[in-house]
């Protein structure tokens, strides 16, 4: 039987222990979406899931922990601005099932640790996650329609567009935007302009 499978009993199991019921739910209309959108694009689903199930698996721990967990690995957190819960649970997270469950399939790390922040040259698996997370049927930011529709036809204008968004909303609030995020912008748009040449 595929150990992807057969971890996901186990998965829902340990996210309960670890989320709240309203994060749960969230998980689960992640997961949704994003199998939605791999088999559109035509991308492996049991990998999608796997890193949808488990985007957030880190997302209430104490940041001491997940500081703990990362260790000195990321530099895209190393900076004290960035480290807040909301940037550093991805990269926890991906430690976190690595030792806890196993898992070593850099596809579904990945997808885990950037599902926030983005990073160039992104993997399919990860943009799914990514944007699934984003576009939820129960996310509601101005333009996610728009998005949704986007994501169905092409997973980089969706990015790019959700990236605009966000960014306009971090601006009014003067937070700060992680580098990360902006490369994935610019790097997803420099692909776009080298294809119409």
């Amino acid at each position: 039987m595929n150990t992807i499978v057969t971890k996901k009993e186990e998965i829902k199991k340990i996210l309960k222990e670890h989320l709240d019921e309203k994060r749960y739910e969230h998980v689960k209309r992640v997961v949704k979406k994003a199998r939605q959108l791999a088999k559109i694009h035509n991308a492996p689903i049991d990998k999608v899931e796997m890193g949808a199930y488990l985007h957030d698996i880190a997302k209430f721990f104490e940041i001491s922990h997940m500081l703990q967990i990362i260790g000195e690995k990321y530099e895209e957190v190393t900076d004290i601005a960035y480290q807040t819960s909301e940037l550093l649970h991805g990269f926890a997270g991906a430690e976190y099932v690595k030792e806890k469950l196993k898992i070593t399939d850099e596809e579904i790390l990945d997808a885990i640790r950037y599902h926030t922040i983005g990073k160039k040259n992104m993997g399919l698996v990860s943009k799914i996650v990514y944007i699934a997370d984003a576009i939820e049927d129960k996310r509601n930011w101005p333009g996610v329609e728009h998005a949704r529709e986007l994501a169905a036809e092409d997973l980089d204008e969706a990015i790019i567009y959700e990236i605009d968004m966000k960014m306009k909303y971090l601006i009014t609030r003067r937070a700060l935007i992680h580098p990360n995020t902006l490369e994935l912008r610019n790097d997803l748009i420099h692909k776009d302009m080298n294809e119409k040449i």
